[in-house]
């Protein structure tokens, strides 16, 4: 199986590419290519990076997409990452933020579940922070439905890893129905609902880097999951019923009445909910 590890580069996240590009080194297998998208860097710029890049990481092959005169969104670089994967013919694609970090045996860890559980589509492993406290409190051993992130998310395009031969060239374009900030929680929700199961990677993490710029919902503001949520469920009412039930139970909450979950598992999204 031929297996990718990729990352959309970006200007804002420069400063926290060398850390990345060393973990990538420090891997305990190396049996994957790194495949970089860029987005934003100018054709010079790109020169030095690329530099950087291969003067840091030995041992991987290394392919750069250029995508910058796209002029494409958050999500539609990651889009354009999973489309360009699945033209080189990866079979698999495990992804990282160019501002976080992994663990040495991630690369191993994730190589093996895709060898040995070929019924799964895709797989996940723990974030934790530079102290190496987890980010969420517990994970599932396995996502067998839509129930596990269907009112709150912990499948990030950071701590995945994706089965880029069970997704089609038709799903893949359809993608962007759900080119919104928070496109992957919509991107798991939809592979959940058209195509299979996930299960969590034991001995691999993530190390997830908290700073201003960072979007995802750690913040635990009722108003912007509110939001967030409305979109969300808007976009995937477009294809599923059960969906179609949830945004109509949002839109009934009194959003003077909403108040922070005490049994918050640090999961994103995860203050408000409409089912238990």
């Amino acid at each position: 199986m031929k297996t990718a590890l990729s990352t959309v580069i970006y200007k804002q996240a420069h400063p926290y590419l060398q850390d990345l590009l060393t973990s990538v080194d420090n891997q305990s297998d190396k049996d994957f290519d790194l495949l970089i998208i860029n987005d934003n860097y100018t054709k010079e710029e790109l020169e030095e990076v690329e530099t950087q890049i291969r003067n840091t990481v030995h041992g991987i092959n290394i392919h750069i997409e250029d995508i910058s005169d796209k002029h494409l969104s958050i999500a539609g670089t990651r889009i354009e990452m999973l489309k360009t994967a699945k033209s080189l013919g990866y079979d698999n694609i495990v992804l990282v933020d160019a501002d976080d970090t992994i663990s040495p045996t991630r690369m191993e860890s994730f190589i093996k579940s895709f060898e040995l559980d070929k019924d799964r589509v895709f797989f996940y492993n723990k974030f934790v922070t530079e102290t190496g406290k987890d980010v969420f409190k517990t994970l599932p051993d396995a996502v067998e439905d839509i129930k596990p992130i269907a009112q709150a998310n912990f499948l990030g395009l950071s701590n995945t890893g994706i089965r880029l031969t069970s997704l089609n060239a038709d799903f893949l374009d359809s993608l962007n129905e759900g080119a919104v900030a928070v496109f992957d929680w919509y991107l798991f929700s939809r592979i959940i609902m058209d195509i299979g199961t996930g299960a969590y990677v034991d001995n691999a993490s993530t190390i997830y880097r908290i700073y201003d710029d960072n979007t995802a919902g750690t913040t635990r503001d009722l108003n912007k999951e509110y939001d967030v949520k409305t979109t969300h469920y808007n976009n995937l009412a477009k294809r599923y019923d059960y969906f179609k039930q949830l945004s109509a139970k949002l839109s009934k909450i009194d959003k003077s009445t909403l108040m922070l979950s005490n049994n918050h598992q640090g999961y994103w999204w995860s203050d408000i909910s409409m089912e238990d």
